[in-house]
């Protein structure tokens, strides 16, 4: 291959780059239509259904609770309509329910879904079941998004997985979301509770309810530096039933 080649090889590369890192900052030109309630905007190649402005706003009632949002800043959610875009703005996970690009601006990407029925379609082409709806799903992305950039990008990679996944579930979830027989899956060693066996964060989650409503520790104090898990999950197998309840 010539010197001219690979330069112009080169050329093309970083161009295609480019291009790309400018689809993942500023998607809006391939998403023509919008519902916005407040500062929360959801995004979609084509026109939404009324129920998207209900959706919206469940979504926005959660992600206002945090301490982390800031109603003077502005949330983006973009609706793929096809596995085939979420896979382009979803390389490193291209099985997610949603990504948030926290190194990129913090836009949030979601797959294909069903805004009617609020519920999001998985990687097989199915409704994902159970409290993991489109709201949820939609409300643990921008809680990623809202914290990377209360702490700054570096201070958010720092925190360990179940810091990360557990906060945002315990936003994302709202009120669905029951401490007590999840504590007992814990202690049965349910493979639900195994996030590397069922992709579920519910290990995660139940650790940061433990942290912030038996310990009593801020939203702000449980993400303000990295913190082991193994301290914790060795509380919560032997907490005395007073500990239990939530």
């Amino acid at each position: 291959m010539t010197k001219r080649l690979l330069v112009k090889l080169s050329l093309v590369i970083a161009g295609t780059f480019g291009l790309y890192l400018a689809l993942l900052l500023h998607p809006d030109p391939l998403f023509a239509h919008e519902v916005r309630v407040e500062n929360l905007v959801l995004h979609a190649r084509e026109p939404l259904p009324a129920a998207a402005l209900e959706v919206a706003r469940a979504v926005h009632g959660r992600v206002a609770r945090s301490p982390f949002y800031d109603p003077a800043d502005t949330y983006h959610v973009y609706l793929c309509d096809t596995p085939r875009l979420f896979a382009l703005v979803s390389v490193q996970h291209p099985k997610a329910g949603g990504v948030a690009q926290v190194g990129l601006g913090g836009n949030v990407f979601l797959r294909p879904s069903q805004v009617e029925r609020d519920r999001l379609i998985g990687p097989r082409g199915q409704e994902v079941p159970g409290e993991r709806t489109l709201t949820y799903f939609m409300a643990h992305e921008l809680t990623h998004t809202m914290v990377a950039r209360r702490l700054g990008r570096l201070a958010y990679f720092r925190l360990a997985a179940w810091q990360q996944e557990g906060y945002a579930d315990y936003v994302g979830k709202g009120n669905d979301f029951d401490f007590t027989s999840t504590l007992a899956a814990f202690r049965a060693g349910a493979p639900e509770l195994d996030p590397a066996r069922s992709g579920l964060y519910l290990r995660y989650h139940l650790l940061t309810a433990y942290s912030l409503e038996q310990l009593g520790l801020t939203p702000e104090a449980l993400l303000g530096t990295p913190r082991p898990r193994a301290p914790l999950e060795a509380a919560l197998a032997t907490a005395p039933p007073a500990q239990e309840a939530r």
